[in-house]
């Protein structure tokens, strides 16, 4: 028996269509596209480093571009050009040389000159591992004469540092007089004062903006270490390395892998600058009863703590 004459497909109604999209259902749709491979985090992350170890290598050519440099008389062109734009450390000595401070700020003179106006300061932080993340838990008040009673003996359980510098603004004004200016490299404003005594520790970490220290009296041990190094670096947490102190062997033994970074170890002493370029690695121990203000007015743009992927 003969099969009957194929029928075509009706054509699909043009209004049906429509409404059919409209609804979210296309009656003629594209095959489904096959998904995107997913990023190998493990190979991005790998060929990162790759670089980075390529461009330490590239440095170290050089002793003048893998050194750590110190300046004298440093204009603000050359500062700029040679360290703020290309994000590289530099120790500059005597910028600070006819600051009152320097010879004036014993503990007994800054007792004095403040008395007991309260002011903010990190405390019970000899008992704690995590003092420098939880900040606000070590917050602590205080006559300013009681706290300088507290390290005049040295130890690191209770340090004034940049981070109550918003609390203490009118408790130490009567300190500013004995500052000076830095107008070749910050806009005026004042800076962020430290005070604490022999063995005040601040753990290895890096900053979220370009940093200038000035020391002013006492002496301050730095380890500085380049951002190429972080994935020795055990950093989990913020800013923080868990670390902890690159000087110390017992913390050594549990991370092995930061036992042979590239560092660079200096001291601060009265009168001098540390530009720390914004991704550094640092820590600073005070080797005496120690003043130090830190800035980050630059003359220059200095972002970077705005987009930080802090989680």
């Amino acid at each position: 028996m003969a099969k009957p004459p194929s029928r075509p497909f009706p054509p699909v109604d043009m209004r049906m269509q429509m409404a059919l999209r409209q609804t979210g259902f296309d009656a003629i749709k594209d095959p489904p596209k096959p998904a995107p491979r997913a990023l190998d985090l493990t190979r991005a992350l790998r060929r990162r480093e790759w670089l980075l170890d390529v461009m330490e290598r590239q440095r170290a050519l050089s002793p003048y571009a893998s050194g750590l440099l110190t300046a004298e008389n440093l204009s603000s062109e050359d500062f700029l050009h040679s360290f703020y734009a290309p994000g590289r450390p530099v120790l500059i000595k005597g910028a600070l040389a006819d600051w009152p401070a320097l010879t004036r700020w014993t503990p007994d003179y800054l007792a004095d000159a403040v008395g007991d106006a309260t002011v903010e300061y990190q405390g019970g932080r000899t008992a704690a591992g995590d003092y420098e993340l939880m900040k606000d838990r070590h917050r602590q008040r205080a006559p300013f004469r009681a706290f300088i009673d507290l390290v005049r003996d040295g130890g690191n359980d209770a340090y004034l540092t940049a981070y109550n510098s918003a609390a203490n603004g009118p408790a130490l004004a009567p300190l500013q007089s004995d500052l000076g200016t830095i107008d070749a490299y910050l806009t005026p404003a004042p800076g962020m004062l430290w005070i604490g005594g022999e063995g005040a520790f601040t753990p290895l970490h890096f900053d979220l903006t370009n940093n200038l220290l000035a020391q002013l009296t006492g002496t301050k041990r730095v380890v500085l270490i380049p951002p190429s190094q972080t994935r020795h670096l055990a950093h989990r947490r913020h800013v923080f390395s868990d670390v902890h102190d690159v000087t110390d062997p017992a913390r050594l033994a549990t991370h092995p892998a930061a036992r042979d970074i590239l560092r660079y170890d200096l001291l601060l002493t009265p009168g001098d600058l540390l530009f720390i370029p914004i991704g550094w690695w640092h820590q600073v121990r005070s080797e005496s009863f120690s003043t130090m203000l830190t800035y980050t007015n630059f003359l220059w743009p200095n972002a970077g703590h705005e987009s930080y992927p802090a989680d």
